[in-house]
């Protein structure tokens, strides 16, 4: 029995450093890639979302030109006749052009607003940007990780088939075995390939719903994982904190044209008639101001003026919501990366506990001879599934990280997320 294990144990325990090694770096290797973050931002551009939320801006910017206009001029004509008593008629007409007057404050309110629009969808642009580039990394830090655990399982799976085939073997040739280590190793073969075909299904999903969100077809290439760093985050700067700091503009402005409506509306014109009768012409030129009462007009405008105060403290709320909201993701994502270095650290004691393991087995097989392996594959098998679960659970610390740290991309600062993505807003 021993040599026939002796082979099999020695190529077991051969591949488990390097597959520790791999299996524990292969989502951190792939994370800080140079080109990986402009190629998920390209890759972000083309998605239909964006060009939608390009648009807006386009459309917001185009109104500005429409913002703080002065009304049109206004002309009036009209014409009389009047047939006196005793036979004395006459004519008359006359010409108003007249010019409405904007109310106090109304233009600079309107300008104020349609650039509080502008800069809320600019904000929104961004926040688009964040959202999209979040969930494509945070679906490509879930295939990643599933790939990784897909290659472990693979390997796993390779070992027990030489096991089982092992024992197999030494059931063909009449050597005294137990026929329930053949059960439990085809047992455990059949739980990992199940869990195989599970793990390479998320990974295609995960991809899946990459693709989805990008607007690719299902073959399309997708870029690398990437993800900005905590480093690089600033609670005070973030698309969330730029939309809600572009209502509070907005609020203020809606204010202002409040309270400009509480002015009466008021117009200039310049009057000319002319009257014709028997005895000639009498030309009038005269000047004429024209003011509203604005009884009701008050009334409306205190309510509109406390709408927008709740409109701004609203906006303000969501603000501080906003900052704490990112002040917490980024102690979860430090927390994560706490839990994968830790992780990783272990996997060096782990693996060094293995390997003494497979070393005291590998001693006791060559002395004791034949008489002693009966349940030595068992024995190597469970080993070595020990060494699976252990570099599971490093893949797993690792993929919430990565997932994590995905987040972080929502609240990148926008003049880190817009620079490489104006091409839109200049098309058509």
């Amino acid at each position: 029995m021993s040599p026939r294990l002796l082979p099999f144990l020695r190529a077991g325990f051969c591949s488990l450093a390097a597959l520790t090694a791999s299996a524990a770096l292969l989502p951190a290797a792939r994370a800080q890639t140079p080109a990986a973050a402009p190629a998920l931002l390209d890759a972000v551009t083309r998605a239909p979302q964006l060009a939608a939320a390009a648009q807006r801006i386009a459309a917001a910017r185009a109104r500005t030109d429409a913002a703080g206009r002065l009304p049109d001029p206004e002309v009036e004509a009209m014409g009389s006749r009047v047939d006196a008593p005793l036979g004395e008629s006459r004519t008359m007409w006359e010409l108003t052009v007249r010019q409405p007057l904007p109310k106090r404050g109304e233009r600079a309110a309107d300008r104020a607003r349609s650039s509080a629009v502008v800069s809320l969808a600019e904000a929104d642009y961004a926040l688009t940007v964040g959202d999209v580039a979040a969930d494509l990394a945070l679906a490509l830090a879930e295939a990643d990780g599933a790939d990784a655990r897909a290659a472990l399982l693979t390997a796993q799976l390779t070992r027990l088939d030489a096991a089982l085939a092992t024992v197999q073997s030494r059931l063909a040739a009449g050597v005294t075995t137990r026929l329930a280590d053949r059960l439990t190793i085809q047992s455990r073969v059949a739980s990992l390939q199940l869990q195989l075909e599970h793990t390479q299904r998320t990974a295609a999903d995960a991809r899946a719903t990459a693709r989805g969100r990008l607007g690719l077809a299902p073959d399309a290439p997708l870029p690398a994982f990437s993800a900005p760093t905590t480093n690089e985050i600033n609670p005070a700067d973030a698309p969330t904190v730029a939309v809600a700091t572009a209502r509070i503009a907005e609020a203020n402005a809606l204010g202002q044209i409040a309270r400009a409506s509480a002015h009466p509306m008021t117009s200039v014109g310049v009057r000319f008639e002319r009257e014709r009768s028997s005895m000639g012409n009498t030309d009038t030129l005269g000047l004429a101001l024209s003011s509203e009462l604005p009884w009701r007009n008050r009334r409306s405008a205190r309510a509109e003026v406390r709408a927008a105060e709740a409109d701004r403290a609203a906006a303000t709320a969501d603000a501080t919501a906003a900052r704490h909201r990112i002040s917490s993701t980024l102690a979860r994502v430090e927390r994560a990366e706490r839990v994968a270095a830790t992780a990783r650290r272990l996997a060096a004691d782990t693996r060094t506990r293995l390997d003494a393991e497979h070393e005291a087995l590998t001693r006791s097989l060559s002395v004791t001879g034949m008489g002693a392996g009966e349940s030595a594959v068992l024995h190597a098998i469970d080993i070595l599934e020990k060494s699976t679960e252990t570099q599971l659970q490093i893949i797993e610390a690792e993929t919430s990280a990565r997932t994590t740290r995905a987040e972080l991309w929502r609240y990148l600062s926008p003049a880190r997320l817009t620079p490489a993505l104006r091409a839109p807003l200049l098309s058509p």
